[in-house]
């Protein structure tokens, strides 16, 4: 008897110590180290944000205008409506940036070219494209004043880029308005070769006041420059906005809502309204919205990447739409939708 409860004991003592070596294995491999970030900006106005995809924090409620354009420049937060507000406790309140005019009218519906701020992390300015000119901030986004340092006859410009390597570009509307600055030198205007220029802006019909309809973008060194129209389609600069050649693979019939490289997988892509989603490989553009709705007007695409304690890095792709926020675990291969609502734009 005292044989069998020694033996029936043992085996106890090896069942629980290798239940609590399971246990560790599974805690190990599916406990978070280091969290992702996102935050969502609705065509409502709202800004929610996430870390797991499942819970959402609100930090600004619905007031019915679409949130343009999220940066963040070091602890500040800021986005992009009809005005530019910032966020100094991580969203906790916002603030209007001073010293200057109202940059935009709240036309979303009407028009509305995306990149028009980003944060240069190697001189620490925040970049704004105003209606009435380029602007830049010294104190991560609470105060902005006119750029003033051109080489050439200053130009107002729609969009803004950084290239993986620092360099700074503008455009207004076509490559004859290209600029560049390198760190906080001038603003110097790209020389385009004439032989491979960007098409002239598409005809609006009926006449309306002239919107230029260029806007600039970059995958890793090469300019990317997207016609919001979508008559010209994409078009790339691997020497610096000297020439530009059409991308191909994309339809030309439907506006391009945005075109950016993602985080996580440092992908560029192309959302269209009413057209689905499209990735670069090379110089060709291919379709990757499978699950998104064929109707969905594509706003955004942002990369983020989880770290577990075993240091496995594991990264999903999030998609903004006006019929709500997608996922995909398969780097675009597949989307689910995680969220209903209307949304404009992702960080």
């Amino acid at each position: 008897m005292k044989i069998q409860i020694t033996f029936l004991l043992a085996i106890g003592l090896l069942i629980g110590l290798s239940s609590c070596k399971k246990y560790n294995q599974v805690d190990n491999a599916s406990t978070v180290k280091t969290p992702y970030t996102l935050f969502i900006g609705g065509y409502n106005g709202t800004l929610h944000k996430t870390n797991d995809g499942l819970y959402y924090k609100p930090l600004f409620p619905t007031d019915n205008r679409a949130v343009r354009q999220i940066v963040v420049a070091d602890s500040n937060l800021l986005y992009l409506k009809e005005n530019f507000y910032y966020s100094t406790n991580e969203g906790g309140a916002f603030q209007i940036c001073n010293n200057h005019a109202f940059p935009y009218q709240d036309i979303f519906y009407k028009y509305y070219l995306p990149n028009a701020s980003v944060y240069d992390k190697l001189t620490k300015r925040v970049y704004l494209c105003t209606q009435t000119g380029l602007e830049y901030s010294t104190d991560l986004g609470v105060t902005f004043t006119a750029d003033a340092a051109w080489n050439d006859p200053i130009i107002i410009p729609t969009s803004i880029t950084q290239l993986d390597n620092g360099d700074l570009y503008i455009i207004k509307d076509s490559a004859s308005n290209v600029y560049k600055r390198i760190g906080t030198g001038n603003w110097t205007r790209v020389i385009p070769d004439l032989n491979n220029v960007l098409p002239a802006d598409s005809i609006k019909s009926p006449p309306t006041a002239y919107f230029p309809t260029w806007y600039i973008s970059h995958t890793h060194d090469t300019l990317m420059a997207l016609e919001y129209d979508g008559i010209n389609g994409v078009y790339y600069s691997a020497d610096q906005g000297v020439n530009w050649f059409p991308c191909t693979g994309i339809p030309k019939v439907r506006k391009l809502l945005f075109g950016h490289q993602a985080f996580g997988n440092n992908t560029f892509y192309v959302g269209i309204d009413s057209g689905g989603l499209y990735k670069l490989k090379g110089s060709v553009l291919e379709p990757t919205s499978a699950g998104i709705p064929w109707y969905a007007k594509v706003h955004y695409v942002e990369g983020k990447t989880l770290t577990y304690r075993t240091d496995v890095k594991r990264t999903y792709l999030f998609c903004a739409t006006d019929l709500g926020l997608y996922r995909s675990e398969t780097n675009g291969l597949d989307w689910k939708l995680i969220r209903t609502g209307t949304y404009s734009t992702l960080y």
